[in-house]
């Protein structure tokens, strides 16, 4: 339960709720305090001296005190709900935004079903511990400790019984407190894989069903669904049995109450009155505890949830922002990029790329060809800094990356993938996604330019028409296309394409490699234009193709040159184009 005071820096801007649900709390706990003795008095000095007016006078600021302690309570209600939703909102914006700030080599050790989990499911357990907790919290001790010096007042030989009850009860609360926070940390994770396989099969529904494989996601789902369930059960089991437990030893000491109390008021040791205000105060000591049994999962869930969020919340953005960074747009040329003696390893191990020294000047077009794994998407992912290089130097317009701003470095870096994220609105907000104050004609432009403009004006609605989640509604060239365009849109100073036309034909590629040709000599802007390809088609037209083998650069030049030089630039050109060399 400790692990939600970690919630203090978000609870403390709205503690104000929070004050007057413990004020409004208390209030109504003073109030049920006070009708055991109230009904003593009824009995004994209105009933037993048959005193109609004084039971009259009473039972009517009983009822008064009932509907006053009804009302404080709706407050505290009020207060504790605003003061749950009001922090968990500003908790669960910082959580959102933190992931946001992380770098890919934080999210990579994360599935995005267990950021999810903590975005959701977590959230909402915390905000449960808050809005509940807030008034169990405040009512258990009060209730508890005025409910024991009442009955120490009463009649000081029956109160051994509830003193005995108390160590019983906190042995039974304290075992179930110990186990079931761990158990609840596994039910969360467990909950982490259920959503990651959800979301993996989601995601990926036509692999699924091209491959037939429907049944094998439902055995998949059902194992980790099944194994939820396990541990949830666990963990409910030992919690649920707390209650009736509790309810045993309270009934027990009532028992005793009633066995030892009557013998007391046959003896004449003790009033009608002060037994019945005896056994009302023995509930309210009792009622605390059996309170606290409802309280304790939802701590305890809390608890581990808070853990969970908070395990998020202290990592570290493996790529951090200089804080006296300089800004790209100061640097005398800034489409200049160097590598120095660079290498890189992921943290699941193994070298990525190794010891590559390369210059690419400001204006020219490069393309990075090589086979699948040999390191072309990890090389250019250093030059917005999506990752830091393990040794070496990244340079852009000679300054290292890690000098410069994230902000503004990546404000000069345009991106475009293979596997292009589309967001669900229109055609025009997600060209306009990076530069949201681009002109329509800036739009447009840049769609002509990636071959995008045609089929967006064949649509019904044009630049309006709307894409479902994830571009679901295009196909995969124009998805590509809608990316590019996007990129040029920011007008960057570093263009990089990641194999962005690999589902494009080979004659659309080639216009949109003609029109940034042509884009560049009529602007007369030297923009740096980073091509990763697969296919050596897509190179051929690069004022330099460098060539990756295994994370190392195995050769660097034009087409002619490596036709001369590299044999395994020879091997890819003969395996794609099937053409003899030489």
């Amino acid at each position: 339960m400790k692990a939600l005071l970690r919630a203090w820096p978000w609870i403390r801007p709205h503690r104000r709720y929070g004050a007057a649900a413990i004020v409004c709390t208390l209030a109504s706990v003073l109030i049920n305090l006070s009708i055991p003795f109230l009904t003593a008095r009824v009995i004994d000095l209105g009933i037993t001296e048959r005193d109609t007016g004084f039971v009259w006078r009473t039972v009517l600021i009983m009822l008064l005190l009932i509907v006053l302690g009804m009302g404080v309570s709706a407050v505290a209600a009020a207060m504790s709900v605003r003061f749950a939703f009001h922090s968990v909102t500003d908790l669960r914006r910082d959580l959102y935004a933190h992931t946001q700030a992380l770098s890919f080599g934080n999210l990579d050790t994360m599935s995005s079903g267990e950021i999810l989990t903590r975005l959701t499911s977590d959230m909402t357990k915390v905000q449960s511990a808050l809005m509940i907790g807030m008034v169990f919290a405040t009512q258990i001790p009060i209730m508890f400790f005025g409910a024991l010096i009442a009955i120490v007042a009463l009649d000081l030989s029956l109160s051994v019984i509830p003193l005995a009850m108390v160590p019983i009860i906190a042995l039974l609360v304290g075992y179930t407190l110990s186990k079931s926070e761990a158990l609840y940390d596994a039910v969360q994770r467990r909950l982490d894989r259920l959503n990651t396989v959800v979301q993996e099969n989601i995601e990926g529904a036509e692999v699924v069903k091209a491959f037939v494989r429907q049944d094998h996601e439902i055995d998949r789902f059902d194992a980790v669904s099944d194994d939820l369930a396990d541990q949830a059960t666990i963990v409910n089991q030992l919690v649920a049995s707390l209650q009736p437990t509790l309810i045993a030893v309270s009934s027990l000491g009532i028992a005793a109450v009633l066995w030892l109390g009557g013998a007391n008021v046959i003896a004449g040791d003790l009033s009608d009155g002060k037994l019945v205000a005896f056994i009302s105060y023995m509930a309210l000591v009792s009622m605390p505890m059996i309170m606290f049994s409802f309280l304790q999962p939802l701590l305890s869930a809390a608890g581990a949830s808070m853990l969970r969020i908070d395990e998020v919340l202290r990592q570290i953005p493996d790529v951090p922002d200089h804080e006296a960074g300089i800004d790209v747009a100061t640097c005398e040329r800034p489409g200049d990029i160097t590598f120095e003696n660079v290498s890189f390893s992921y943290q699941t191990g193994g070298l990525a790329l190794c010891e590559v020294n390369l210059q690419i000047p400001q204006g020219k077009t490069v393309a990075i060809l090589g086979a699948t794994g040999s390191g072309k998407s990890t090389l250019v992912n250093l030059i917005p800094r999506f990752y830091d290089a393990s040794t070496g130097r990244v340079l852009i317009g000679g300054v290292d990356v890690r000098n410069l701003t994230k902000r503004s470095l990546r404000r000069s870096i345009g991106i475009a993938l293979q596997e292009p994220q589309l967001f669900s609105g229109s055609i025009m907000e997600n060209l306009r996604y990076g530069r949201p104050d681009a002109s329509d004609a800036d739009v447009i432009t840049a769609a002509k330019i990636a071959q995008a403009h045609d089929f967006i004006t064949n649509l019904g609605e044009g630049y309006d028409a709307p894409v479902a989640q994830g571009g679901a509604n295009l196909s995969g060239g124009q998805r590509q296309r809608l990316s590019i365009a996007r990129t040029l849109v920011v007008d960057p100073s570093i263009l990089i394409l990641d194999d962005s036309t690999s589902a494009v034909d080979l004659e659309t590629e080639a216009r949109i490699q003609d029109a940034l040709a042509a884009l560049a000599r009529e602007s007369g802007r030297e923009r740096t234009i980073v091509l990763v390809a697969q296919r050596i088609s897509s190179a051929l037209g690069a004022d330099e193709i460098v060539v990756l083998d295994a994370g190392r650069v195995s050769a660097h030049g034009t087409h002619a040159e490596l036709m001369e030089t590299s044999s395994v630039y020879q091997e890819i050109y003969r395996s794609q184009l099937g053409e003899p060399v030489g």
